[in-house]
């Protein structure tokens, strides 16, 4: 009787730490699901900001110049924004990539021409006359 009893109790134990198991692991994967789909919503969300700026640039023209901050990281993951010639943004992170469409123009950094990786900083962004300008 006492090693029915014995038995019985590993059984019921058993069977819940499984159950426990289970559910933590269907909730950890929920998270993990939810935060990739956060990264790329703010990925999504900062790549349409500076492609914004870049736009207004060209449209005001002459003399227009905005600031913006790129965060160094998104909810962890590094990531990175690369204007590949005069109309394209590239905005990539190890599990997802947006790409932006902006105004054709005539767009360079301090140095080059497209393309180029535009750092994660504050930046500017300028029209010096029919240049656009990230510094």
């Amino acid at each position: 009787m006492k090693g029915q009893v014995s038995l019985e109790f590993l059984l019921i134990v058993s069977s819940v730490l499984f159950f426990l198991f289970v559910f933590f692991s269907a909730a950890v994967s929920t998270q993990l699901s939810a935060q990739g789909e956060q990264t790329q919503r703010l990925l999504s969300n900062v790549c349409s900001d500076v492609s914004d700026k870049i736009n207004k640039a060209v449209f005001y023209g002459l003399g227009f110049s905005q600031n913006i901050t790129l965060p160094q990281t998104l909810y962890g993951t590094d990531y990175s924004i690369t204007v590949r010639n005069n109309w394209t943004l590239e905005c990539v992170t190890s599990t997802a990539s947006v790409i932006n469409i902006f105004t054709n123009t005539s767009i360079k950094n301090s140095t080059a021409y497209p393309p180029f990786i535009i750092p994660k900083r504050q930046i500017r962004i300028s029209n010096t006359g029919g240049v656009v300008l990230i510094t």
